[in-house]
């Protein structure tokens, strides 16, 4: 996970309840967690950790997997907090689900126009994710300083090609925005990159809370009007259907056969894919920005 153990979060208790919130927002979070291994930060007061097993009986201790909401209700009681699953199932080591990571730092969220340069490089992962097949695709809010786009993959991807598919994004999304003034001006406080899927493996469940900020990692229609009031939990609980609505696409399983032959071609020098692709972001991101 790469998570110290001891971390002291910057909210200390979110606006609702978490024993309130889990038994609303859970259901719907089991979607995400069944089948996979799950890692747990746990908050008792302001001692914060990381849980990825849990004893047994006869004093063993094993990875922890979620099989219903009474199960993830249980967590939060002993203190669960956040949420994470894994990238595979539980009977695998190849994942099942694409995420490229889209975040900002200090510079771009100070500033009037960082949400405008988020929406922008959102908009042009999700394009490649388009041209690689990868059409079911949702943004969610990583409850911090950023977003990820997600996939659900019809079979399971290799580390290696998912390592190349990375590779792809974030060479297409640079070529497609480098002659853009605001990209140039905030090129390097921005992060475009398959960290999560790659390296850590676990990605934070949608509609769970941070453990830092307390806010919810909540699916996004449009970056460019995301405000963290949305994700403050009270009002995720409001909004719960229309989040419901948004998080559908990652129901849809997208077929792999795209994306493979494309990493295939990457691996084997045929970098002409990245023209072709470049030429189909562009013509998604144009237009876009200042509220268009």
């Amino acid at each position: 996970m790469g998570v110290p153990r001891k971390l002291i979060p910057m909210v200390l208790r979110p606006s609702v309840r978490p024993l309130k919130y889990y038994d609303i927002v859970g259901d719907l979070m089991m979607n995400f967690l069944n089948g996979r291994r799950v890692a747990i930060i746990r908050q008792v007061n302001d001692s914060v950790m990381l849980v990825t097993r849990v004893k047994q009986e006869d004093g063993s201790k094993l990875p922890i997997i979620l099989n219903n909401k009474d199960e993830l209700i249980k967590h939060v009681k002993l203190g669960g907090i956040d949420f994470m699953a894994s990238v595979n199932m539980a009977t695998s080591r190849d994942a099942n689900l694409a995420i490229i990571d889209v975040k900002g730092g200090r510079r771009v969220w100070m500033s009037d126009r960082g949400l405008e340069l988020l929406d922008l490089l959102v908009t042009a992962v999700r394009a490649v994710f388009e041209e690689l097949g990868l059409t079911s695709n949702v943004v969610v809010f990583d409850g911090m300083n950023g977003f990820k786009v997600m996939a659900m993959l019809s079979g399971e991807v290799g580390a290696e090609d998912l390592r190349v598919f990375a590779n792809i994004v974030e060479e297409v999304v640079h070529r497609s925005l480098k002659s853009m003034e605001l990209y140039q001006r905030f090129r390097d406080d921005v992060i475009i990159g398959g960290n999560t899927m790659l390296k850590v493996r676990m990605y934070r469940v949608p509609l769970s809370l941070h453990w830092s900020t307390k806010l919810s990692a909540i699916p996004v229609a449009r970056v460019y009007d995301f405000t963290t009031i949305s994700a403050d939990p009270s009002n995720v609980i409001k909004r719960l259907e229309s989040l419901r609505k948004l998080l559908e696409p990652l129901f849809t399983k997208n077929p792999v056969e795209a994306l493979l032959s494309t990493t295939k071609r990457w691996v084997n020098g045929d970098y002409s894919i990245i023209y072709k692709i470049k030429g189909s972001v562009k013509g998604k991101i144009a237009g876009i920005g200042m509220g268009n």
